[in-house]
């Protein structure tokens, strides 16, 4: 499987930067469709991935009116499981996908290239 087949490029893509503030991440995670989203540092590195859950148990936590006082990076979920290398097998790839909707992309530095899709995985098979 040649991930770059199947690889939705960064620069298509919608991410947060760790530091990002809070309230701001959170009013345009409402006016989006995304259930999760990619954060990277600002050199592009990846950081993990900030969840609806992420975001509301901030807000339960701190209230919305408190939100400008924490940065994205305060909440993000740094699960290493949701990353993988451009150099990955298929194998791998097919068993962290199981649990999410999405991996992200890295290169050898840590930076963030893109994401791959179950379903992008999916139709790949498919054909």
């Amino acid at each position: 499987m040649n991930i770059f087949s199947i690889l939705i490029p960064k620069h298509t893509l919608t991410y947060l930067n760790a530091n990002d503030p809070l309230d701001q991440a959170v009013a345009f995670l409402l006016g989006a469709t995304y259930t999760a989203i990619p954060v990277v540092d600002d050199q592009g590195r990846y950081v993990g991935i900030a969840s609806e859950g992420d975001f509301l148990r901030a807000v339960m936590e701190h209230g919305r009116e408190n939100l400008a006082k924490y940065k994205v990076a305060d909440i993000v979920n740094k699960d290493e499981g949701a990353k993988v290398l451009n150099t990955v097998e298929k194998d791998e790839i097919m068993e962290r996908i199981l649990d999410r909707n999405f991996l992200c992309v890295v290169d050898d530095r840590d930076c963030f290239i893109g994401i791959i899709t179950r379903k992008s995985i999916i139709l790949y098979l498919k054909n």
